[in-house]
């Protein structure tokens, strides 16, 4: 049997192909990307689409990063906010107020470290890598439903990476991340007609 033919840069097969919809995007804030194995080559993740479309980003994949020196590397070479809704959290709204209100530091001194996967999978990262647990958390207003309609939550407050990404980065940098929802509404919209008829319905 022959394999359907794979775009080279977002691993999707041509049909299914979103580069075309990219638009490059130069965030000040840094983003790190921890991405679960499992999520790779998944036809419903979104971080590819981060990926591609932010000039400032980085993408480690695994579950124990323990031992990877690069990211040790570049964890310390900034100061990091871990997306997740822990308890003490801050919202974005008040880091760049406290951003804007010292003369010490800038927003580039800083960068966004991300868990790319379900959240049972987010979970399993967070305990095999104590040193996440550390490291100051931001998290989000998440006052908008979801557009993730490919896939199921547990959660009612869940967005995707991307939606959870663009969210931060547009209350913290302004609105030039639109590009980023243009694309993933073009990969969901893809995914659904690729559905069966009865199928769609549910969606």
């Amino acid at each position: 049997m022959t394999k359907r033919a794979r775009c080279p840069q977002c691993n999707r097969a041509i049909v299914a192909c979103f580069c075309d919809t990219i638009t490059q995007i130069e965030n000040e804030l840094s983003v790190i990307i921890l991405q679960h194995t499992s999520e790779v080559k998944h036809a419903k993740g979104t971080a590819k689409i981060v990926e591609l479309s932010l000039n400032n980003i980085d993408v480690f994949v695994g579950e124990d990063f323990t031992d990877n020196n690069e990211l040790h590397q570049k964890l310390i070479a900034k100061k990091s906010l871990l997306l997740y809704p822990q308890e003490d959290a801050v919202l974005p709204q008040r880091f760049v107020q406290k951003v804007n209100e010292s003369a010490e530091c800038k927003l580039s001194d800083y960068q966004l470290v991300v868990i790319d996967g379900s959240w049972k999978k987010a979970f399993k990262i967070l305990q095999l890598n104590p040193f996440l647990s550390q490291t100051p958390a931001i998290g989000i207003d998440a006052i908008n439903e979801s557009d993730y309609r490919i896939r199921k939550s547990s959660r009612s407050d869940s967005l995707s990476t991307l939606e959870a990404v663009h969210s931060v980065l547009t209350t913290i940098e302004g609105d030039k991340f639109e590009g980023l929802l243009t694309s993933f509404k073009t990969m969901v919209d893809f995914q659904i007609k690729s559905m069966p008829k009865d199928v769609q319905e549910r969606y």
